[in-house]
């Protein structure tokens, strides 16, 4: 499925962004989707670029508009795996990205500004939980998404969706951070499910039946998140 570049400001850098479009002429949905520490790239670690281009037109397909914002942009990062001392340094550069995203999205056509979903993948599902406040998004969807310090200011999103693998590898504290967002979002009034994926490790990444199954099942289950609640 073709996108569309387009470009917004963030403060006073342009960012560009991958725009799928759904078929229809209606007002629908938006789902802007973050990438990890990897980038929108396909590597030795994952095929991060196929999986979230993947999602992205799945969100299309299903009649969502799906904007993928190259965050780093903002902070001239390379993608890769910065050191946790950068990702604090310029976390909140990257995550003042993504509520630009946000209002940016909210002005485009066809776009219901009401409407808005965030999906984010480790680093981006960090960021994404940390502008609920300021995003206001209808529904949020995280996955394999470190705690760090906090998950930063409390918000009002209606509906979540946490998906985490149970040996995930990553995560000092393993699955234990899927406990933790579940708590404090489930403290904040959101109606917020967590899906457990049994040997899965992070990303979801690799050829065995845990990974493949943990793929294939938490896609599904977002797509209907999003079709029942944006």
């Amino acid at each position: 499925m073709a996108f569309e570049i387009i470009t917004f400001a963030s403060g006073k850098a342009m960012i560009p962004g991958e725009l799928f479009d759904p078929v229809g002429a209606a007002s629908t949905g938006l789902v802007v989707l973050a990438y990890g520490t990897d980038g929108l790239e396909d590597n030795e670690r994952g095929p991060w670029k196929t999986m979230i281009h993947g999602y992205a037109e799945a969100l299309a397909t299903v009649g969502f508009f799906a904007l993928i914002p190259d965050y780093f942009k903002k902070t001239n990062t390379m993608a890769g795996l910065p050191a946790a001392e950068l990702i604090l340094l310029k976390r909140d550069d990257w995550a003042a990205t993504l509520a630009d995203t946000v209002t940016h999205a909210r002005t485009l056509p066809r776009v219901d500004p009401s409407r808005i979903g965030l999906l984010g993948f480790s680093l981006g599902g960090h960021l994404c939980l940390r502008i609920r406040s300021a995003a206001k998004p209808k529904a949020l969807v995280e996955f394999f998404t470190p705690t760090l310090d906090g998950i930063g200011p409390a918000g009002t999103v209606p509906f979540a969706q946490i998906h985490h693998g149970t040996n995930d590898q990553l995560q000092a504290t393993q699955f234990s951070n899927a406990a933790i967002v579940e708590g404090i979002l489930k403290s904040e009034g959101t109606d917020v499910t967590l899906f457990p994926y049994e040997g899965a490790k992070h990303g979801f990444a690799g050829n065995d039946k845990a990974n493949k199954e943990a793929a294939t099942l938490s896609q599904s289950r977002t797509l209907q998140f999003f079709k029942s609640h944006l």
